[in-house]
């Protein structure tokens, strides 16, 4: 069971399949999350990130899937799993934060889903400044 913890939504001048090439590739993270030092790819489809401390989950385990409108990231391994959902809609990418389950967080969720929210909106902006841009992705 998952609970939604927020959602943001941003408009963009981004084509959907330059979106969805950037979120289904998690090798590209690093250029749009400034925390995320190091993505490796796993054995069993899934890849580890390493963000700068002090960080939530300064390691966790994450897998994508993808659809025709959605990119997934099922996280495990910190101490916050979770699932980050992105839905592509026209002009419209929305991210939404679903908690699957907490350990060892130092605040109730109440307080930290407007500090979460606000640094995911901020790493939302800079994904679709990348995604406007021509700056080279993995594809």
């Amino acid at each position: 069971m998952s609970e939604s913890l927020f959602q943001n939504v941003i408009v963009t001048r981004a084509q959907q399949d330059r979106l969805r090439v950037i979120l289904a590739h998690p090798e590209n993270l690093p250029l749009w999350d400034d925390e995320i030092i190091q993505v490796i790819p796993t054995t069993n489809g899934e890849v580890q990130l390493t963000r700068r401390p002090p960080a939530l989950n300064e390691h966790e385990w994450v897998t994508v899937t993808t659809t025709t409108d959605q990119i997934s990231y099922r996280s495990h391994g910190g101490r916050l799993a979770y699932e980050l959902v992105f839905t592509l809609t026209g002009a419209t990418l929305t991210e939404d934060l679903r908690i699957t389950r907490t350990s060892a967080i130092p605040i109730p969720l109440r307080l930290l889903a407007p500090i979460a929210k606000q640094a995911f909106a901020q790493k939302l902006q800079a994904l679709i400044a990348l995604a406007e841009s021509i700056r080279e992705v993995i594809a």
